[in-house]
């Protein structure tokens, strides 16, 4: 008994030493996908593509079941025109009320979008297809990476356009449906469809099976942002409103049994299945098995020599800030850069002032300038560089620093 506690003590700390050594050495490799989360797997650089894209659009956040807030969406509709949801997760697992509400929005008329690696089979029983997801798992049990791609076909061009990085492959499918009622619209690297739209009722719903691409590592990568922009450029023009979902991002999901059951109770989740997800707790797993199986093996029987305390590197994540930073200025493309500053700014003011910015003029301005206690004067130059940096092609860098500077400036004065 006593030379088994003793195996049971030293696994533990091997355990602890390897997870805290890999998650040290690498960022947080979590596919969260929420747009706030500047990690590799968030969707900061995605949601900001997202505004970008549909301009000066409002973007919802919906943080409650989809059958709750279809209620809430339908007494919002004030005209004809469609509504968007967008709903990037991981794994997605809906109750029967929330599957019926999400096809009652498509039907109604509206685009709802949908990308993610497990998508609850009971929805896609109600559209007449099925995923397939069995070679991307083989790859993600045996961590095995490799340099892959996927693909879309661009509306404004003939073939399909391909984009490259280096993760686990991209080979979830969709087979099954009906081709009079679906389209393909994108495909994985072994040419299998991963993007498709059902046309449902008045609606469209269109599925994605690789929510990895609204990472902030694939889009950062090259010019890998154009298959974002090409994946939206399917989606119907001028909506009335869009709807970011944080709900099911944060929901656990066991996939479905032969019985046709599922588990969304968060206790009921495997610790292998939960490390499996993690590729750092996967590596940190296998490694303590393996000195464990050495150990017994050789059954060591001197007293072990004190180990020196391994000190953590540095904060990952802010070297992963800095690279990103870096990335832009060697391009120096000066004038996405102004863009983006431009519309962070207009969002603070449409956040903390509760102004519309579609329209800028002198009425605008003087309320601004009221309501944010800065001078009139100061404000207007602010609206005149703006707008100049707007009209030019090419920006310096004397321009950006002078716009960065009248920024600051107003947040300054605002304080």
């Amino acid at each position: 008994m006593k030379r088994t506690a003793y195996y049971i003590i030293i696994a533990a700390f091997l355990l602890t030493g390897c997870k805290r050594i890999v998650t040290s050495t690498f960022p947080s490799l979590n596919e969260t996908f929420q747009k706030t989360d500047k990690k590799p797997f968030g969707a900061y650089v995605a949601f900001d593509v997202f505004k970008t894209f549909f301009d000066s659009s409002v973007i919802e956040t919906n943080s409650k079941p989809f059958d709750e807030a279809w209620n809430d969406i339908k007494f919002t509709t004030i005209d004809t025109r469609h509504s968007l949801y967008i709903l990037i997760t991981k794994n997605l697992g809906v109750t029967s009320n929330e599957s019926d509400a999400l096809i009652d929005f498509v039907k109604e008329g509206n685009d709802l979008f949908i990308s993610a690696d497990y998508i609850d089979e009971d929805l896609l029983n109600k559209i007449d297809c099925s995923a397939e997801r069995d070679s991307e798992i083989i790859y993600e049990v045996r961590g095995m990476m490799k340099e892959t791609q996927i693909s879309t076909i661009a509306e404004s061009l003939p073939d399909t356009q391909s984009y490259h990085y280096f993760y686990y492959p991209f080979l979830n499918s969709f087979s099954g449906f009906d081709p009079d009622k679906t389209k393909v619209l994108g495909y994985n690297e072994t040419g299998q469809p991963n993007y498709i739209v059902n046309f449902i009722g008045k609606g469209r719903l269109y599925l994605h099976a690789a929510p990895r691409i609204f990472g902030n590592y694939f889009l950062l990568k090259d010019t890998n942002y154009n298959y974002l922009k090409n994946v939206l450029s399917f989606l119907r023009n001028n909506p009335q409103n869009i709807y970011w979902d944080e709900y099911y991002k944060n929901k656990l999901v066991t996939p479905k049994k032969g019985n046709g059951q599922k588990d969304t109770d968060k206790n009921a989740f495997s610790s292998l299945d939960v490390i499996r997800r993690h590729p750092p707790l996967l590596w940190a797993f296998w490694l303590s098995i393996a000195a464990i199986i050495l150990f017994v093996v050789f059954n060591i029987k001197r007293k072990q020599k004190i180990i020196e305390e391994v000190k953590p590197n540095t904060n990952t994540t802010v070297v992963f800030a800095e690279t990103v930073g870096r990335l832009y200025l060697q391009k120096r493309n000066n004038k996405n850069i102004s863009e983006k500053m431009i519309t962070y700014f207009y969002e603070y003011i449409r956040n903390n002032f509760f102004l519309k910015t579609n329209t800028i003029n002198d009425d605008f301005i003087s309320r601004l300038s009221g309501k944010s206690g800065v001078e009139k004067e100061v404000v207007q130059k602010l609206f005149t560089s703006i707008r100049c940096i707007q009209e030019n092609e090419d920006i310096d860098d004397n321009e950006l620093f002078l716009l960065n500077q009248q920024i600051e400036k107003f947040y300054k004065r605002k304080l």
